[in-house]
């Protein structure tokens, strides 16, 4: 291999050990060859770092670190990575098996561009599968990404389906991420923020053929050793407010804070989801009243209503 891949693959690992050999292998079953994993365990406390090790390859590198985080393994990933592209694969999901062959001919294609993605595919809890995709063509340059997310609130990139040129981090920085002293343990849309930041500057090349698996039926994580009251969602509410500040035009203005609107009811949702219904409602009250956020209104009282009364039963 040469001594600077094309590809670098960060994998952040935390507590996957049912998963690991499925995302790994997903990459070494690549169509194009030239990369190298680097594998970022994040103080697992299962096997999954024993069962990574299993897999024997010289392009696999595993770096060990104290329990930080999905965004402080990520960051650290890319810092010891030496490929010329970043691409990330989070250690439940899978790449198809073209996926770094279809970026790798979209970076020759079109060599001026440095931010590059792919549609993906869903699999749910009923292991019913969806296809999301961004327009109807087969590739297509994404000018407006922002406005497009903004406009429909329909997230057509995935973590696991987007690569990056490295320069690109050198130029708008990394994942959002606390330091050790005051991480908050996990934070919402947090892949997301980084997408908004390298958009506002670099335009999008899309693919249409799908690039990855995400597997939504595979449990979630939250880190241990920090508590949940700590978690963060206004990380993405400093970049859009600089953002807005750097913006030409009232469009651009308004289109970057219906995308503020959209992600905060996300992270509403977000919250609901994990039963933390005053951190929902805090987010929530932020928001000017329409149909959507009543919507959210009442999903947060008809899960408040059901947890009482599970509560009661239980006692």
């Amino acid at each position: 291999m040469k001594n600077k891949p094309f590809f670098s693959i960060i994998i952040p690992l935390y507590n996957k050990e049912n998963y690991i050999i499925r995302t790994i292998t997903s990459v070494l079953n690549q169509t194009f060859q030239d990369f190298e994993i680097i594998i970022i365990n994040d103080g697992s406390t299962d096997n999954s770092l024993q069962i990574a090790k299993k897999i024997i390859d010289p392009r696999i590198k595993i770096f060990n670190q104290k329990n930080l985080g999905v965004n402080n393994a990520r960051n650290a990933g890319i810092k010891k990575s030496k490929g010329l592209f970043i691409a990330f694969l989070d250690s439940d999901d899978a790449f198809t098996p073209t996926f770094l062959e279809t970026i790798y001919n979209l970076t020759i294609k079109h060599k001026n561009f440095s931010f590059f993605a792919t549609a993906f595919k869903r699999v749910y809890k009923d292991n019913s599968r969806i296809d999301t995709k961004y327009g109807t063509k087969k590739v297509c340059i994404v000018k407006d990404f922002l406005t497009q997310i903004a406009k429909t609130g329909k997230f057509f990139i995935h973590i696991s389906s987007v690569v990056v040129k490295r320069t690109v981090f050198d130029d708008v920085g990394y994942f959002f991420s606390r330091s050790p002293k005051h991480h908050s343990g996990i934070t919402i849309v947090d892949d997301l923020d980084l997408w908004i930041r390298i958009s506002w500057k670099y335009n999008l090349v899309y693919s249409n053929l799908i690039g990855c698996i995400y597997y939504t039926n595979t449990p979630v994580n939250v880190i241990s050793g920090y508590g949940f009251k700590n978690l963060d969602c206004t990380f993405y509410e400093n970049t859009i407010n600089k953002l807005m500040s750097e913006a030409n035009t009232d469009k651009q203005k308004v289109n970057l804070q219906k995308l503020l609107y959209r992600l905060r009811n996300l992270s509403a949702i977000q919250f609901l989801i994990r039963g933390h219904f005053k951190e929902a409602i805090d987010i929530i009250e932020k928001q000017p009243e329409n149909k959507e956020v009543l919507k959210i209104k009442n999903m947060i009282e008809i899960q408040k209503v059901t947890k009482q009364l599970s509560t009661k039963k239980n006692k």
